[in-house]
């Protein structure tokens, strides 16, 4: 457990030193020679705390996403993932509305964004999003599964690493939203790492019908891993314990249905995911 904690807290470091030289040099070519000394382990984290920063200073200053485009299509183009997430913690921290900020950007990375806005307001508005349960007036209903990920990540950390803390906030939240949380867990539990192999069942033992979520969840860790070339062995072994096979494999196996990177909006995202999960099912009973 102590080495989950240190993660989480190297984690929340890198993403607020990030955002402190960012705001002190407002200089983005500064910022990423700043981030390539980041070690490989969290470097993507940066590139997310950076996404969130620039997005912010374009949307307060008029609302199109100038620089913030221009960073996504250049350097930080290996952390996609994290950058669109990025973006999703910059509308939930000003509130805006979902759709007029997304329809800027192309729609491929759309689900990634409602994922970030799902992980601010799980770790920043707990009492309204995980106590409340309250949905996010500012979020159409049809990118709720990817804000409800994010929330699932979320709890991973304010309930640091807790698995009886989060199993119980889980099952706080109604039926129909508990396998994308569960998905957002495994997601979380894969890539901060640092779990030996008895807590990692242990957290599989928790989940119980909704561990081929934690095993999807793992999957799409692996795939942001492997894109952004920041592969642990931490990952890796998630994917061999809860996917049953390694990190590359289950990045094979996800890729393999298509990915919805290349298809676009969130319904697509949402067949992926259901794809994966009957696939995942077979190969479990087989």
């Amino acid at each position: 457990m102590n080495d989950v904690i240190q993660k989480i807290e190297s984690i929340q470091s890198v993403f607020l030193e990030t955002q402190l030289f960012y705001a002190t040099h407002n200089d983005i070519n500064g910022l990423v020679s700043y981030m390539e000394h980041i070690p490989v382990d969290f470097r993507s984290i940066a590139f997310e705390s950076a996404s969130m920063a620039i997005a912010i200073k374009d949307l307060e200053r008029g609302g199109e996403l100038t620089d913030w485009v221009k960073y996504v299509s250049g350097p930080a183009q290996e952390h996609q993932a994290q950058v669109y997430v990025g973006l999703g913690w910059a509308i939930a921290k000003l509130k805006l509305p979902f759709l007029p900020v997304v329809e800027k950007i192309e729609n491929d990375y759309h689900f990634r964004v409602a994922d970030g806005c799902g992980y601010y307001d799980g770790s920043f508005r707990q009492r309204q999003t995980v106590l409340s349960l309250q949905l996010p007036a500012y979020l159409p209903q049809a990118a709720l599964c990817m804000y409800d990920q994010g929330v699932g990540r979320s709890l991973w950390y304010s309930c640091r690493a807790d698995i009886h803390k989060v199993k119980n906030k889980i099952e706080g939240f109604p039926a129909e939203r508990q396998a994308a949380l569960w998905r957002g867990m495994g997601i979380a539990v894969a890539y901060v790492g640092g779990c030996d192999d008895a807590y990692l069942e242990t957290v599989w033992q928790y989940a119980g019908a909704n561990g081929i979520q934690l095993a999807y969840g793992s999957a799409l860790a692996a795939r942001s891993r492997m894109k952004a070339n920041t592969m642990t062995t931490d990952t890796d072994r998630c994917s061999r314990l809860w996917f049953m096979c390694s990190a590359g494999g289950a990045n094979e196996f996800s890729a393999e249905t298509g990915d919805t990177a290349g298809t676009g909006n969130e319904a697509g995202y949402i067949n992926w995911i259901t794809q994966i999960e009957d696939r995942l099912a077979d190969s479990f009973r087989g």
